[in-house]
């Protein structure tokens, strides 16, 4: 064997010396290898939390970071719990940490009927909480504010949804709070019964330059007027200062300038996460989930990446699948990849924005485990490399068993600790740690991105002289 891989290396080096070059590449193709250092579990046992957690609260369902609510120098997250039975079945509540930098929980504040100083009417299947999201200071009094989903909310019919935009005090109670749904928030457009407004949402920042953040919810159970059932739509609103709706435009297979003709079951509007600027044209783009897809297998799942208008109109679209967008990824029937999404910023250095999805239907490690993909996007939506992090890629090492779903919920947190990378927060609501479904999530710090080509990486090739690193 000895002899034989001498000889192998001889021929190369021979072949080398006589071509000039053995073309791998040069290698100098770059593929961007990111990795989990550490994490840490937050949960009924797990983080320092001392909230009490019990059975179907799926706590972890919804993750947003909210900035530094506290201003002790390290970021806050809301964590939704919708499954939570405070006041009634299954009426939600949200979890206000306040974190330490090595990721566990400092301390806690709940929001819910009748509790946090929330004075919102919950009713029972509300499942408030079912999404989460940071607005930054919309009342303008210098506190941060978040917005909820409600999406089991029953104003106007069964499951049309609700959002609630929560004005905070530092302590994470609340001091006022403003609802949006098809009776209130002055939002006027048209819900129907499932259409479930408030499963996602995230803020856009100042859409249409007034000097207001506005906010993008989903409504991944609307049929446009049952044309198409459960094909989803996302709603773009304008808002007030006082959380109230001044303007809103639809997207979906009807409305909003979508040039692609959605499926039956796509749940189009499942996540959706802004991302920047993507095209570089002075608006705010987002990507949009879509796990019900049925792209190379029944809901292996998509991502759509919408380029918008400052009106919040569709200009262009790119789709990201198992068969669109470059994604080379191994994704299988089942996997609902886009139940979650969040824009990550600059993960790989490359000058432009990246993605996180999750598949909490991936099998890696258990049947519905769950995983996270971290994409590294392209300014035409398309994706240009890809990492997938689960119980076998990306040393992701974390006790993830059968159902817990991992991946259901997503947020990026910065430099957490302090180290390189930026760091990653992904939530397990069906995991059993406490008792069933109680749920968790994960603060997974990463390593920096390796941007280093092939030839780099590899001191064999340079010893060869196979390629030139320059």
């Amino acid at each position: 064997m000895l002899r034989r891989t001498a000889q192998f290396l001889f021929s190369l080096s021979l072949a080398t010396a006589v071509t000039g070059c053995l073309n791998v590449d040069n290698g100098n193709t770059v593929t961007v290898s990111i990795n989990v250092d550490s994490t840490q579990q937050v949960s009924a046992s797990q983080g320092n939390f001392n909230g009490a957690l019990l059975a179907g609260d799926r706590f972890g369902s919804a993750i947003a970071t909210i900035g530094d609510l506290e201003a002790d120098g390290v970021v806050d997250l809301a964590v939704g719990s919708p499954g939570d039975d405070a006041g009634g079945t299954d009426r939600g509540a949200v979890w206000l940490l306040f974190m330490n930098s090595d990721g566990t929980v400092d301390t806690e504040t709940k929001i819910f009927s009748g509790d946090g100083d929330f004075n919102g009417t919950l009713d029972d299947g509300d499942g408030f909480g079912s999404a989460v999201g940071g607005i930054g200071d919309l009342s303008g009094d210098t506190i941060l504010d978040i917005a909820v989903g409600a999406p089991g909310d029953d104003d106007g019919g069964t499951d049309q949804g609700a959002v609630w935009n929560l004005f905070l005090r530092q302590d994470g109670t609340v001091l006022n709070e403003a609802k949006i749904s098809a009776i209130d928030g002055n939002f006027g457009g048209n819900l129907d019964d499932g259409d479930r407004f408030g499963s996602s949402l995230t803020v856009l920042g100042d859409l249409d330059g007034d000097g207001i953040a506005d906010l993008a919810v989903g409504a991944p159970g609307d049929e446009d007027n049952n044309t198409v059932l459960d094909t989803g739509a996302i709603w773009i609103l304008f808002l007030n200062r006082d959380g109230t709706v001044r303007s809103a435009q639809k997207i979906s297979y009807d409305n909003g300038g979508l040039n692609t003709r959605l499926r039956s079951g796509d749940a189009f509007g499942s996540a959706v996460a802004n991302i920047g600027d993507l095209n570089q044209d002075g608006v705010t783009d987002i990507a949009v989930g879509a796990p019900g897809d049925d792209d190379g297998g029944t809901d292996t799942g998509a991502v759509w990446i919408l380029f918008l208008a400052s009106n919040g109109r569709v200009i262009n679209e790119q789709k990201l699948s198992a068969l669109a967008g470059d994604f080379n990824g191994d994704i299988g029937a089942g996997d609902a990849l886009g139940t979650s999404l969040v824009g990550t910023g600059d993960f790989d250095g490359d000058g432009i924005g990246d993605l996180l999805a999750g598949a909490p239907g991936d099998d890696d490690g258990g049947i519905d485990s769950g995983a996270l993909w971290l994409l590294f996007m392209k300014r035409d939506g398309k994706t240009g490399d890809l990492q997938k992090l689960s119980r076998l890629e990306g040393l992701l090492d974390i006790a993830l068993a059968n159902g817990d779903r991992f991946g259901s919920s997503v947020a990026v947190v910065g430099n957490l600790d302090g180290n390189l990378g930026t760091d990653i927060v992904a939530g397990a609501p069906l995991n059993d740690d406490g008792a069933t479904d109680t749920g968790s999530f994960w603060v997974l710090f990463m390593n920096n991105a390796d941007t280093s080509t092939a030839c780099q990486r590899n001191a064999l090739l340079g010893f060869l002289g196979i390629g030139n690193c320059n």
